[in-house]
């Protein structure tokens, strides 16, 4: 098959590496894609799947979806969002290990130092640093949202305290600490920041027969995971399972969290 892949940064240059591994191949003619990667600057991602709709073949767009709700009832046809941590094999036997228990508490973190990201570039200069991109760590980081509203469900009430840090030298929030209280009756505190030197990735849920926790491994499992089944969307053999509206949802929490 053949793929048009918009953005060849580090997660448009992995997600194409993932597809040749596969036998299929990047094309240069957007008539001749049987499906559209969209990995360019958050700001750009709704502007693009709007001007490809045209062709009515399956659009995989990485997360977030865009960097606000506007103009998103727009996107029709096969969308695949990217949160790739729902194709985590780890993180898939976390939630089953949690399903049907009394949560009493839930911690979820998401912690690093941003200029370590991509030590080759100024990071100053990154989409993640700039606003008109649609950076910041609660964009940025949404991974950790979406898993949370995956596994408890919808979202009733957002409270948040957002943070510059003036150690680093960019435009947007670098750290937010989030509560989420969730329809189901659970209650989760989401804790991310770009401004830490200690790296850490964990979800830890206290329940009533024990405390469980998940730590992250990076791996490329998941995202060949997440790739073959956009390929499987493309070929009519799955339907999307981070949907639009999934990406919708999360981006209500984030747009709670910034108008307090």
């Amino acid at each position: 098959m053949k793929f048009y892949l918009f953005g060849h940064g580090s997660i448009g240059s992995r997600h194409l590496k993932n597809l040749t591994e596969l036998g299929h191949q990047e094309t240069t003619s957007q008539a001749e894609a049987d499906g559209f990667l969209i990995c360019n600057p958050t700001a750009y991602h709704l502007e693009t799947a709007l001007k490809i709709t045209r062709y009515n073949k399956p659009i995989f767009i990485e997360k977030p979806i865009s960097h606000n709700l506007n103009g998103l009832d727009k996107l029709t046809g096969k969308i695949l969002v990217g949160y790739c941590l729902r194709f985590d094999q780890s993180l898939k036997f976390f939630k089953q290990k949690i399903a049907g228990k009394k949560i009493i508490k839930v911690t979820i973190v998401c912690r690093s130092w941003l200029p370590d990201w991509h030590p080759d570039k100024d990071y100053r200069q990154s989409y993640s640093a700039k606003k008109d991109l649609g950076g910041g760590v609660l964009l940025d980081l949404s991974h950790e949202i979406d898993y949370a509203l995956w596994f408890f469900g919808p979202v009733k009430k957002v409270t948040a305290k957002l943070q510059m840090a003036p150690e680093l030298q960019i435009e947007t929030e670098s750290i937010a600490d989030l509560n989420l209280d969730f329809v189901s009756g659970v209650n989760a505190k989401i804790y991310l920041s770009f401004a830490s030197h200690k790296n850490e990735r964990y979800c830890e849920v206290v329940t009533d027969s024990g405390t469980l926790r998940w730590d992250y491994q990076p791996n490329n499992d998941m995202y060949l995971a997440e790739i073959k089944h956009f390929i499987d969307v493309c070929q009519g053999k799955a339907k999307p399972l981070v949907t639009v509206s999934d990406g919708i949802n999360v981006l209500k929490v984030i747009e709670a969290a910034k108008n307090q």
